[in-house]
C-alpha cells in the first residue's frame, strides 16, 4: 500500500490546454481523449502541472453540394509539452462543420500506437 502511495506521488502531472477555434463539443471530447491517453500511461491530469498544449491545423475542407450536403475535414492535431511534440492526423465527415470536427476528434484513440508512443516520450 505504501509503495503505491509513493509511486502515485511521483506521477508527472499535466494540464491540457487547447489553442485555436474549435467547436465546444469537439473541444470537450478532445480534452477527454487526451486525459484518457495520459492516465492510461500512468500520468496525471490536474488544474496545475506541466502544460500540454493541443493545437490544430485544417489540412483540407470539402463540402458536398446538394440538399443533403456534408462537410469533410482533414485535420492535424498537434500536441506539445516541453521538447516533446506529436502530430495526430484525423478525418471527420458530418452534416455540418461542428459535426465534422466532433467526428474527427473522436478518431483520436487514447490507446493507439501513436498515443502510447507520445505518452512514453512524455515520461
Amino acid at each position: 500500500m505504501l509503495l503505491l502511495t509513493v509511486l502515485g506521488l511521483r506521477a508527472q502531472t499535466y494540464v491540457i490546454r487547447t489553442e485555436g477555434e474549435i467547436p465546444q463539443e469537439a473541444e470537450k471530447v478532445l480534452v477527454q481523449r487526451f486525459t484518457q491517453m495520459l492516465e492510461a500511461g500512468g500520468l496525471a491530469v490536474s488544474e496545475a502541472g506541466t502544460p500540454l498544449t493541443v493545437g490544430f491545423e485544417v489540412k483540407d475542407r470539402m463540402e458536398t453540394p446538394g440538399s443533403m450536403s456534408q462537410v469533410a475535414l482533414q485535420l492535424e492535431i498537434k500536441a506539445a509539452a516541453g521538447e516533446v511534440e506529436e502530430v495526430f492526423p484525423v478525418k471527420g465527415v458530418g452534416e455540418n462543420e461542428a459535426d465534422a470536427w466532433l467526428r474527427a476528434v473522436k478518431q483520436l484513440l487514447p490507446r493507439s500506437k501513436a498515443a502510447r508512443s507520445f505518452v512514453e516520450k512524455l515520461k
